[in-house]
């Protein structure tokens, strides 16, 4: 079987290498443009693989025909070599196609969830390296095998041996120097790809560290890096629900606080103040003072109240709770009776939320002298008189409102508080706050602080008090709103 001359085996080669080149576009339309852009780079190879190694085939066939060479041998050498080249073209052009939707995913076209379908890079890596491996070895050992084989027909001696070693070694280093030639442009295609990839992820990382959730990571891949892009948007896109629901609960803070009384009605022979401290943005705690309606002149309700709970939800239904008390306690009546009404209608928004309302409720009458009140599940209000250094407290017997609609509230009345007496009335964020060591704040820190300062007034009073509770918490100890209310009388 004689030797095919180059220009005759080129051509045998370049008919089917042409006419795979002609249906190609054809198929690109067909196999890559249709695909989901994550899988068109994985696409492209597979068609430049089945282009090139069809072709293979198909010059094997001429070579068999025409020339009578068995497929056996030669038609599965050229197949293999045509192979290789498709490998590495396939490689190439799909990294081109990977950079082609890299871009037109950074203009905008892109998806930002996660790949449905995870491609390992360490199993791609793994893939093409073997393969590479395997297919260098072979095409060496196939040329090596074959120079073997002209060498046997050589007629070897001395002179020719030295030009006959170079030519072979040069055929040796030529096919090596093609194989890492391909490599080379290989590892550079891909080292592009992959600084693009890690050029977006760091870039919107930098904007997210800088608070800036405008931008998200396009997923260029079916790879490890498309997961951490589609991660990445999750967080972000969770970032930006944070964001809205934080100035949500800015404008929820700014709105509650508005319903906090700035200050309270002046009253002869009492002095009255009035604070809340929410442990979050929003809270459960609220006071209020409550004018009464003009035909009952004169008389001031004061309201302190706690929601069970924390958040918006607590909020929502102190807003509700402050508005049933403030409507019931404008209208004429005992306060037993305010807050009986005020239960009734707050019982029927709870339902069976679980939540309820301490309150802790009074009246003060001047024209009477008397302060009438009501303690719902209350702390007991903490009374000072100076005069014997003492303390009382004003308890109640009844429950929480939101508990039992049908309840029937109890009143208990007392004479207004002389001038240098002291009631002050608190939620539990005061007696139950707890210190760095787990110890808790309670009654009596509350009357020596009450007692050390019953020269000042209200305001310094209460001023005092939750300064050292804000003290005795620390910055970050505080897990429970504070609010408190003093009164003090004075001289008319």
């Amino acid at each position: 079987m004689a030797w095919l001359p180059v220009w005759e085996l080129g051509l045998v080669i370049l008919i089917p290498m042409t006419a795979a080149w002609g249906v190609r576009p054809y198929v690109q339309r067909r196999m890559v443009e249709r695909a989901r852009p994550l899988r068109r780079p994985l696409r492209q190879l597979q068609m430049e693989l089945c282009l090139f190694v069809a072709a293979g085939v198909a010059a094997g066939i001429i070579l068999f025909v025409v020339y009578h060479y068995p497929l056996q041998d030669s038609g599965l050498k050229l197949v293999l070599g045509l192979f290789t080249v498709g490998l590495f073209a396939g490689l190439d052009l799909g990294l081109a196609r990977e950079r082609r939707v890299i871009r037109n995913a950074l203009a905008g076209d892109a998806s930002y969830a996660p790949p449905s379908r995870l491609i390992s890079m360490t199993r791609k890596f793994s893939v093409v390296a073997v393969l590479v491996m395997i297919l260098s070895t072979v095409i060496i050992l196939l040329v090596i095998i074959r120079d073997i084989g002209w060498l046997a027909t050589q007629d070897l001696n001395l002179e020719t041996l030295d030009m006959i070693g170079r030519s072979v070694l040069v055929e040796i280093l030529f096919v090596m120097g093609f194989l890492m030639v391909m490599l080379v442009n290989l590892v550079v295609s891909y080292a592009r790809n992959m600084r693009m990839v890690l050029d977006t992820q760091t870039g919107v990382l930098e904007n997210v560290s800088r608070g800036d959730l405008s931008r998200r990571v396009p997923v260029t891949t079916s790879d490890e890096m498309g997961v951490i892009a589609g991660h990445t948007n999750t967080m972000i896109d969770r970032l930006r629900e944070g964001v809205r629901m934080r100035e949500g609960l800015r404008i929820a803070q700014e709105v509650q606080q508005h319903f906090l009384p700035k200050e309270a009605p002046a009253m002869p022979g009492l002095d009255i103040a009035g604070a809340s401290l929410f442990s979050d943005e929003t809270g459960g705690d609220f006071f209020d003072f409550i004018e009464c309606d003009p035909d009952n002149c004169g008389r001031l309700a004061v309201a302190v109240g706690d929601v069970s709970g924390h958040g918006i939800g607590a909020a929502l239904l102190m807003t509700a709770g402050r508005a049933v008390i403030r409507q019931n306690a404008a209208t004429p009546g005992p306060a037993a009776e305010s807050i009986r009404r005020a239960n009734l209608h707050l019982s029927r928004d709870i339902g069976d939320t679980g939540r309820f309302m301490t309150l802790f409720f009074m009246v003060a009458d001047p024209a009477e002298g008397t302060l009438t009140w009501v303690n719902a599940g209350q702390q007991p209000a903490q009374l000072y008189d100076p005069a014997t250094d003492s303390f009382s407290e004003l308890k109640g017997v009844d429950i929480p409102l939101g508990v039992e609609p049908g309840w029937d509230y109890h009143e208990q009345s007392m004479e207004l508080p002389g001038p240098g007496r002291i009631l002050c009335v608190t939620t539990d964020g005061i007696w139950e706050a707890r210190g760095p060591d787990g110890s808790m704040f309670g009654r009596e820190r509350l009357r020596r602080i009450i007692r050390d300062n019953r020269d000042g007034s209200a305001r310094e009073i209460l001023s005092a008090v939750s300064g050292r509770v804000v003290e005795f918490s620390g910055p970050d100890g505080r897990e429970d709103d504070l609010t408190l209310v003093v009164i003090k009388g004075v001289a008319h």
